[in-house]
Protein backbone atom coordinates (compact mmCIF):
# COMPACT_ATOMS: atom_id res chain seq x y z
CA UNK A 1 0.00 0.00 0.00
CA UNK A 2 1.52 3.34 -1.14
CA UNK A 3 0.55 6.36 1.10
CA UNK A 4 -0.82 9.21 -0.92
CA UNK A 5 -1.06 12.88 0.27
CA UNK A 6 -4.36 12.06 0.52
CA UNK A 7 -4.67 9.81 2.97
CA UNK A 8 -1.95 11.77 5.14
CA UNK A 9 -4.31 14.74 4.58
CA UNK A 10 -7.28 12.53 5.98
CA UNK A 11 -5.21 11.25 9.05
CA UNK A 12 -4.19 14.76 9.84
CA UNK A 13 -7.72 16.11 9.64
CA UNK A 14 -8.84 13.15 12.25
CA UNK A 15 -6.02 14.26 14.20
CA UNK A 16 -6.60 18.09 14.28
CA UNK A 17 -10.90 16.76 15.02
CA UNK A 18 -9.73 14.70 17.88
CA UNK A 19 -7.89 17.62 19.42
CA UNK A 20 -10.69 20.02 18.82
CA UNK A 21 -13.42 17.73 20.42
CA UNK A 22 -11.01 17.49 23.09
CA UNK A 23 -10.17 21.14 23.59
CA UNK A 24 -14.14 21.87 23.91
CA UNK A 25 -14.85 19.09 26.20
CA UNK A 26 -12.00 20.67 28.42
CA UNK A 27 -9.94 16.65 28.69
CA UNK A 28 -6.36 17.24 30.24
CA UNK A 29 -4.17 17.34 28.06
CA UNK A 30 -2.37 14.51 29.64
CA UNK A 31 -4.97 12.23 28.18
CA UNK A 32 -5.23 14.27 24.77
CA UNK A 33 -1.60 13.96 23.99
CA UNK A 34 -1.45 10.10 25.15
CA UNK A 35 -4.66 9.53 22.30
CA UNK A 36 -2.43 11.35 19.87
CA UNK A 37 0.99 9.97 20.45
CA UNK A 38 -0.80 6.48 20.72
CA UNK A 39 -2.81 7.15 17.10
CA UNK A 40 0.26 8.33 15.68
CA UNK A 41 1.99 4.82 17.11
CA UNK A 42 -0.66 3.25 15.37
CA UNK A 43 -0.69 4.95 12.30
CA UNK A 44 3.08 4.25 12.08
CA UNK A 45 2.09 0.62 12.62
CA UNK A 46 -0.54 -0.07 10.03
CA UNK A 47 1.97 1.63 7.91
CA UNK A 48 5.10 -0.36 8.73
CA UNK A 49 3.40 -4.00 9.01
CA UNK A 50 1.80 -2.70 4.87
CA UNK A 51 5.24 -1.54 3.83
CA UNK A 52 7.13 -4.81 4.34
CA UNK A 53 3.78 -7.14 3.21
CA UNK A 54 3.68 -8.83 6.63
CA UNK A 55 -0.12 -8.24 6.73
CA UNK A 56 -1.67 -5.55 4.84
CA UNK A 57 -4.16 -3.33 6.37
CA UNK A 58 -5.67 0.02 4.65
CA UNK A 59 -4.39 2.89 6.67
CA UNK A 60 -6.90 5.70 7.59
CA UNK A 61 -7.74 7.27 10.51
CA UNK A 62 -10.22 5.53 12.33
CA UNK A 63 -7.80 2.28 12.28
CA UNK A 64 -5.16 4.53 13.88
CA UNK A 65 -7.46 5.97 16.55
CA UNK A 66 -8.90 2.02 17.43
CA UNK A 67 -4.95 1.70 17.85
CA UNK A 68 -4.13 4.15 20.03
CA UNK A 69 -7.08 4.32 22.44
CA UNK A 70 -7.07 0.22 23.02
CA UNK A 71 -3.22 -0.36 22.71
CA UNK A 72 -1.62 -3.49 21.05
CA UNK A 73 -5.46 -5.29 21.92
CA UNK A 74 -6.34 -2.61 19.01
CA UNK A 75 -3.88 -3.65 16.79
CA UNK A 76 -5.28 -7.20 17.68
CA UNK A 77 -8.71 -5.97 16.91
CA UNK A 78 -7.76 -4.03 13.37
CA UNK A 79 -5.78 -7.38 12.40
CA UNK A 80 -8.95 -9.72 12.80
CA UNK A 81 -11.08 -7.21 11.40
CA UNK A 82 -8.95 -7.22 7.91
CA UNK A 83 -8.94 -10.93 8.15
CA UNK A 84 -12.38 -11.40 8.49
CA UNK A 85 -13.86 -8.60 5.97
Amino acid sequence: MKLTWETALIFVAAVALVATVAWVMRLKTRGVLRVLINSIAGGALIAGLSAFNIIVLPLNAFNALIIGALGLPGAGVVVAAAFLL
